[in-house]
Parts: C-alpha cells; structure tokens; sequence
C-alpha cells in the first residue's frame, strides 16, 4: 500500500472517454509491447488493458476479472490464451464537473416480534452526472456528447455539409479521482461503462452556457483502482 496521504480537491480530478484498440492474444512468447505494435522494451504496450480472455493456468492477469483493466508496464508476456485490448483515454474537454453516487436498496425485514424495525441491505444502485460548458468544435461535434441525443449538421466555409445521425451508445469511461504522472504519488481512477439518459441545455445572460446530463451504468460493475506511480 501506498504510504502516500494527501487530501483531494476537485482540480485533482478530471474525466475521459475511454476506447480500445485491436485485440492482443497471448502466446507465451511476445510482449504486451509488442501485442500494441511496438518492439521489446519499447513501452508501447504500457498502459490499461481491458481484459477479454483470461488464460485457464499461469494468467498474467491474476485475480482480474473479465471486463477489468490491467495496468502494464509494457514488458509482461500473456500466457497463451491471455487476451486483451489496449485503452486509449480521451479526455472531456467541455467538462468542468462530474459526480457518481452510489446507494443501497434498504430491505424491510421487520418481524412482529421486533420492537424496532429492521432491514438488511440489498443491491447497490448508482447514477451520475456529468457537467460542462458548451464549447463550440467539443460539444456539438459528431459522436460528441450531444450527438448521443441530437442529429447534428454542420456547414464547413466552403460549404460542405456534414450530416451526423444520432448516434446513442454506451461509453466507458474513466473518472479520475486524482491525475498523475509523478513518481510516488498515487494515479486514482473509477472504471466504468454508462448510459447517457438525458442532457440540458440553455442559457442566461450574464452567465456561462452549461449542459448538465445524467448517466447510469451498464455493463461490468464499476471499478476503482489505485496505482502508485514508479
């Protein structure tokens, strides 16, 4: 464990769009550098890999689950029948804030015999929010946020027409609870695939343009990770 103990504030923090690259299958021979088109040694493989396939003895990928991400260094070999895909994190440009919060369902267990009522608790449910600012060339550009709710057409200077259909889908992504890259402090991030259910858009004079959309998630269950920068 990290001895590091540091409190967080919000400019710590960011959010990414998270996609993946082709599929690298283990033999037991290459690297995950070389799995991502790289060479021996190169740190082309290293980074989160999304685990796909996980080999039936000897996995690199230990007590990981399917569907959990890897962080590599680039030099580990996956076992024959490994398989993974390395991620790519794009950040939110328009973002300014983001929030997931999660409950449990209080289940009534209450007997006649109880005084006082009783509960256990059920499953966990979650949501979240991610807020902005609208940016032109961020917000309304194809497969940007609003696209996931709104045709968009966008008319170049010299008049070529775009036209971009809606395109709603599942993202990952990765909410970023402290950014690093520092030797000895401390990466934190939650890993998740989500739903985008709605978003609001406006204005009022004197303030700034900010969209506000709702999410939920899908998919694997969400993951945090923490990972101590070398």
């Amino acid at each position: 464990m990290s001895e590091e103990n540091i409190s967080l504030i919000g400019d710590d923090a960011t959010i990414e769009e998270v996609t993946f690259g082709t599929e690298g299958i283990g033999d037991a021979t290459k690297t995950l550098d070389v799995l991502a088109g790289g060479v021996a040694a190169s740190g082309k493989g290293k980074g989160l890999w999304l685990i796909t396939a996980k080999a039936a003895r000897g996995s690199i990928f230990g007590d990981l689950d399917v569907g959990d991400l890897f962080p590599a260094d680039g030099t580990e070999v996956p076992a024959a029948g490994d398989k993974a895909k390395l991620a790519t994190a794009t950040p939110f440009l328009d973002a300014s804030s983001w929030a997931s919060t999660f409950t449990a369902k209080e289940v009534d267990v209450t007997l006649l015999k109880h005084k006082v009522m009783k509960y256990r608790k059920g499953k966990a449910d979650a949501e979240g929010t991610l807020k902005g600012i609208f940016t032109i060339g961020v917000t309304g550009v194809a497969g940007g946020l609003l696209n996931q709710f709104l045709k968009i057409v966008h008319k170049a200077a010299g008049g070529a027409l775009t036209v971009s259909a809606v395109n709603s889908h599942p993202i990952y992504i990765r909410g970023v609870i402290r950014d690093t890259k520092v030797s000895g402090e401390t990466y934190a991030f939650m890993f998740a695939q989500i739903e985008l259910f709605g978003v609001n858009l406006g204005a009022e004079s004197g303030n700034k343009q900010e969209y506000s959309s709702k999410f939920r998630f899908t998919g694997n269950d969400p993951v945090y990770y923490e990972e101590e920068i070398a």
